[in-house]
């Protein structure tokens, strides 16, 4: 029976007359007073003591009427047993509703409700449906049980929403459904236990959003769905713990983001996802534990973001996401425990990246393409540095030599350039290595091997042949030309960032010529370098001396070969050759090594191979270091030039 007048409640006789604990609640409404029935505690079934009819709750709560004037504190009841369905769709209740430990029997439907403070603390029921409902004042849910949804949709909330301590079980549908809704306080979900999806998408919170404690199961769904939500508080995550992902995405948060200690399942989706969210402060995951991918993809993070001493677990799907993102505080990477799959800060922008080594030891696979830092506080050894950029700077199988220009541009910004002509070196030897490994991995279509009119031309096994050579001969000629050119300039001039060393390659080709010179000049096996000289009587007078020496006494040849050689002999001041151009080793290394040199000496003497082994290996040795002095001498000017270096 409706109960909309004071009359219908007089009408009621025998069984379905007032009890004992209506009348005593009827009393106290028109007071304004606490109901408590029972020792206050919420009831687990029906009983005489306790049983309030729905219908006459409903009549109360909406005010009642002239002959039973409810004050305007509302209704305030403890401990009671609500008997039937309280439909409040569409009403406006007078005063504050207050249903304290109390057992409802069916759900709560109030559709477009409208009520001064909602407050349902340590009950239980079936479901809530306040979906479109206005509450001026605060929602209080806390140690609330319910076996089914608890519907927010598009309600407005003028206070806060409370549900600590609450246990959710969603049935079906979400646990709890505020999808779209407005709240002027902040959202408290602290040591909430819930079975379903904990849904705020699309919500207008101006307070924070707090779940420390919480146990969420989304059930094979999201364990908490934020997205699109707007957060002007901070969102705390703390201790919580989740199966099912947590959704942040497209979420501005005008506080931080605070998940320290958390343990968040994805079962087998994202455990946190927080892509494309915009968080004005700080991002604190420390210590989190993860199984699924954390993303952060496309954020926009306004303070720091920290994931010390955090365990990612994220399997073939990724650990951790932080694609695209801005984090303008610093990012602190340090003390990680234990990291499963691929980390992923491609084209992500820091401010400050404070890491340490064995963190990212701990990174299987990692991709920093693209990334960009202003600062990067430690460490800054180098082995460690080039391991690290070694392992980042591939992505999709592909090398990417920008990691490496970016931390050669902070090394020279601060003043470490020879940390940063390290970097670069690095980065132009695996570049190098990758060319070459690209060449091996290369597979020409039969097509295109050979040009069609020569496959025209060509026998069936001419074609076959062809097509041989284009696949492997010619491929290893690249890399072995790749693999020589590379060898050269790394060694000679450092990749052109350290062309001083070719001056250290010449010096040692000059020691070698000019140590190789004077033994061949002290074993007589140099000779003048001019026709005219060489035809001369004098010279021939002078190149019989082997013979001499040969018929010569033991004692007298060790003073032909040390004063005597035809060479020495010439240029003595007393010979035919005294205006010739004198011999020194070092000048006529010089003149071998160096091309831009002509210091005379290879034009006035050569090794002659006529005279012996030292005669004929220096004639061919002196070839070789020509060839040798023009290539490292080349090289050089190249990078002097920056015809080598091609960037910085």
């Amino acid at each position: 029976m409706l109960i909309r007048t004071y009359a219908d409640i007089e009408n009621l006789k025998g069984k379905d007359a007032l009890s004992p604990a209506e009348k005593k609640l009827i009393e106290h409404c028109k007071c304004g007073e606490l109901t408590i029935l029972g020792n206050g505690s919420r009831p687990n079934r029906s009983s005489k003591a306790r049983k309030i009819r729905a219908d006459l709750l409903r009549y109360l709560i909406l005010g009642g009427c002239e002959q039973c004037r409810v004050h305007e504190k509302g209704v305030q009841l403890s401990g009671a047993w609500i008997e039937g369905l309280l439909d409040l769709s569409f009403s406006r209740a007078s005063g504050a509703v207050y249903l304290s430990r109390c057992g409802f029997a069916e759900p709560i439907v109030a559709y477009q409700a409208s009520c001064e403070r909602l407050d349902l603390k340590g009950s239980s029921l079936p479901g809530l449906n306040a979906e479109g409902a206005t509450i001026k004042g605060d929602a209080c849910l806390d140690d609330l049980n319910s076996t089914g949804e608890i519907a927010l949709v598009g309600a407005e909330l003028g206070g806060q929403l409370s549900c600590c301590g609450t246990q959710l079980e969603g049935g079906q549908g979400s646990a709890l459904n505020a999808q779209s809704t407005t709240i002027r306080g902040g959202v408290f979900l602290d040591k909430l236990k819930s079975t379903g999806e904990i849904c705020f998408a699309g919500a207008k919170i101006d307070g924070q959003l707090s779940c420390h404690g919480a146990e969420l199961n989304g059930k094979g769904g999201d364990a908490l769905n934020a997205e699109g939500a707007t957060i002007n508080g901070g969102a705390f995550l703390n201790n919580v713990e989740s199966a099912g992902e947590v959704s942040f995405v497209g979420a501005e948060i005008g506080g931080q983001l605070c998940g320290n200690d958390a343990r968040l399942n994805g079962e087998g989706g994202k455990a946190l996802n927080a892509q494309a969210a915009a968080i004005r402060d700080g991002v604190f995951l420390d210590n989190l534990k993860s199984n699924g991918k954390v993303s952060f993809a496309g954020a926009e993070i306004g303070g720091q973001m920290s994931f010390v001493g955090a365990e990612l677990n994220g399997g073939e799907g990724g650990a951790l996401s932080g694609q695209r993102m801005i984090v303008r505080g610093s990012l602190f990477w340090q003390d990680i425990d234990t990291i499963v799959g691929n980390v992923d800060f491609n084209a992500a922008h820091l401010s400050d990246l404070v890491d340490d080594e064995q963190s990212w030891n701990k990174v299987t696979t990692l991709s920093v393409v693209g990334m960009t830092y202003e600062n990067l506080v430690f460490p800054s050894d180098l082995p460690f540095r080039k391991r690290w950029l070694q392992k980042g700077a591939q992505f999709n199988g592909q090398f990417h030599p920008q990691p490496y220009q970016q931390l050669a541009k902070f090394y020279r910004e601060t003043g470490h350039r020879h940390e940063a002509r390290e970097i670069l070196i690095e980065k132009e030897k695996e570049q190098r290595k990758a060319v070459r490994a690209s060449i091996r991995k290369s597979r020409r279509k039969a097509e295109s091997d050979v040009p069609f009119s020569v496959k025209t031309a060509l026998s069936w096994s001419q074609h076959i042949v062809g097509r041989w050579f284009h696949f492997h001969v010619w491929r290893w000629v690249r890399i072995s030309c790749n693999w020589i050119w590379d060898i050269l300039i790394r060694y000679i001039a450092g990749y052109g960032y350290k062309p001083w060393l070719s001056l250290g390659w010449l010096g040692g080709l000059v020691l070698i010529m000019m140590f190789a010179a004077k033994f061949t000049w002290n074993a007589g096996d140099f000779a003048p370098n001019s026709a005219i000289v060489l035809t001369s009587s004098e010279w021939k007078a002078l190149a019989d001396l082997p013979e001499v020496y040969a018929s010569a006494p033991d004692e007298e040849k060790q003073k032909i070969v040390q004063d005597m050689t035809p060479a020495r002999a010439w240029s003595d001041p007393l010979a035919p050759g005294k205006d010739y151009e004198t011999f020194y080793s070092f000048a006529y290394a010089l003149d071998v090594v160096v091309p831009v040199l002509d210091l005379g000496q290879t034009d006035a003497w050569a090794p002659s191979p006529a005279r012996g082994d030292w005669g004929d290996r220096l004639f061919y040795l002196q070839k070789m270091f020509v060839v040798l002095g023009w290539v490292v001498t080349a090289i050089a000017a190249a990078a002097i030039s920056g015809m080598i270096r091609r960037d910085d």
